[in-house]
């Protein structure tokens, strides 16, 4: 059964569609914008995964609790530290440190091109 030239073109165009779903999906941010405290306790939340202290990150989860109440990280930012805090409190030390250098690389900005000087 051999299909019309628009019923091929229709395929294709869903194929195309559902390829640059699927690429937008992983190629998007994980994470966002970070204040200067929720930097900070990325960087500690990182050196406690790294040396898998489980102590330490139960502090600093304690920590953003007291910032998210006294205002001082958005809910969000809280939400991403906590989440990464959790993979370190169920034992995936990796994942959690792996999510710690994905939001701090999620900070860079991309520098404004000098002009040319020639």
């Amino acid at each position: 059964m051999e299909m019309s030239k628009p019923a091929v073109t229709g395929v294709a165009f869903v194929v195309v569609l559902v390829v640059a779903a699927v690429a937008y999906w992983l190629t998007r941010p994980t994470f966002g914008e970070i204040s200067r405290k929720g930097y900070d306790y990325a960087m500690a939340l990182g050196s406690a995964c790294n040396g898998k202290n489980e102590a330490k990150v139960a502090k600093i989860t304690q920590m953003i609790d007291q910032s998210t109440e006294d205002g001082e990280l958005e809910t969000q930012e809280a939400a991403w530290l906590k989440g990464i805090a959790q993979q370190a409190s169920d034992g995936h030390w990796e994942l959690a440190y792996a999510s710690v250098r994905t939001l701090m690389q999620e900070q860079t900005q991309k520098a404004v091109p000098l002009p040319r000087l020639d």
